[in-house]
């Protein structure tokens, strides 16, 4: 089984390496702009001195931006794989099902926590652990986004799709990200992360109320 990946931790990761990047060209674009502004600014009908062109410093500057490009795109992809990664074996299997404008969790054992746009459900997991999720929408394209856990993944009509997220004990909210009609803005729902054990004895619950209802 591939070690745990923090989704969040992963997207910070990622930040810190964009982030001082932009802030270098954005000083830089903004650097050049206002120096162009005070040096060539018009003082008479005297045209410039005019330069047919650099052609060495032309070549580093485009070798440049290939390589700041190159880098960008390594690491985009590489955090991304990490993502993406699916466990041999994860430690619970979540079904999920998003239709208008509501969720469906389906556990083991024949659990299943449903609620709407009016009443919420609670997406309740075990923390430190491989929680397999496989997605999928009973009408229109919805997205299952956690905003908390930097993690977006869409779901589509008769298409199934999977993916691996770890949780900590933080309080997180649910959502969905893809406009799909006039109750989108309150189609929520709430992570409720359980120490292992805790979680345990939920399940055990919910599947003797289950088993009740039957």
């Amino acid at each position: 089984m591939p070690a745990l990946i923090d989704t969040r931790h992963e997207y910070d990761h990622l930040l810190s390496v964009y982030l001082p990047i932009g802030i270098a060209v954005a000083a830089i674009v903004f650097g050049l702009t206002l120096f162009a502004v005070v040096r060539y600014r018009r003082r008479d009908d005297e045209l410039p001195r005019q330069r047919e062109g650099l052609p060495l410093v032309e070549v580093l500057y485009a070798l440049t931006l290939a390589g700041v490009v190159a880098f960008l795109l390594t690491q985009t992809f590489s955090t991304e794989d990490k993502v993406d990664a699916i466990s041999s074996d994860p430690g619970l299997e979540v079904g999920v099902t998003a239709f208008q404008w509501g969720w469906r969790f389906d556990y083991p054992g024949g659990v299943s926590v449903v609620g709407d746009d009016v009443e919420p459900p609670t997406l309740t997991v075990p923390t430190d652990t491989t929680v397999r999720f496989t997605l999928e929408s009973r009408d229109v394209i919805h997205s299952f986004w956690i905003p908390e856990l930097r993690f977006k993944r869409d779901a589509f009509p008769e298409r199934a799709n999977t993916f691996d997220l770890v949780f900590s004990g933080d309080e997180a909210v649910g959502r969905c990200a893809e406009f799909c009609g006039l109750a989108h803005g309150e189609m929520t729902f709430d992570v409720n992360a359980l120490p292992a054990a805790e979680f345990d004895d939920w399940l055990q619950t919910q599947r003797r109320t289950a088993e009740e209802q039957r």
